[in-house]
C-alpha cells in the first residue's frame, strides 16, 4: 500500500509551489488552488476562468455534490490572475488544462527533485486538511 504524504512544512510548500511555477505555472498554480481549497482533482480540473478570477470563489464537489467556498490570499489572487493573463486565458476557459495523471506525474517528479517523497495529487487535500 502507497502512503500519500501531505506537505506540512510552510518552507516545503512554498518550495514546491515556486519550484512548479518556474518550470511550469500552470501545474504550480494548480497545486496552489489545490491547497488552498482541499478540492479534488477532478474538481479542480473542472474549474473555469471566470469560477477563480475574483479571488474567492463557489466550486461544486462532484464526489459529495456539496458547494464549497474558497477564498485565496492576495498573493494566491496575484498568482492566479497573473497566470490567467499570461496564458491568455478567457472567461469560459477552463482553468487547468491537463489531465490527473500529467499532473500527477509532475508534482511526484518535482517533489523528488526536492527531497519530497510520496507527493502526489492528494497530497494537495492532505496538506489542506
Amino acid at each position: 500500500m502507497r502512503i500519500v504524504k501531505g506537505i506540512y512544512d510552510d518552507k516545503d510548500q512554498l518550495l514546491i509551489v515556486s519550484t512548479l511555477v518556474a518550470s511550469n505555472p500552470m501545474m504550480g498554480v494548480l497545486f496552489y488552488v489545490g491547497v488552498v481549497s482541499g478540492l479534488r482533482i477532478s474538481d479542480l480540473l473542472m474549474l473555469t476562468v471566470e469560477q477563480v478570477g475574483f479571488g474567492s470563489f463557489k466550486a461544486m464537489e462532484g464526489k459529495t455534490g456539496k458547494e464549497k467556498w474558497v477564498t485565496l490570499s492576495d498573493e494566491g489572487y496575484e498568482l492566479v490572475r497573473t497566470y490567467i493573463e499570461t496564458q491568455g486565458l478567457k472567461s469560459g476557459d477552463r482553468l487547468f488544462r491537463t489531465t490527473r495523471q500529467t499532473a500527477h506525474k509532475y508534482f511526484s517528479n518535482t517533489a523528488m527533485s526536492l527531497g519530497l517523497s510520496n507527493i502526489g495529487t492528494h497530497s494537495m487535500r492532505k496538506t489542506y486538511a
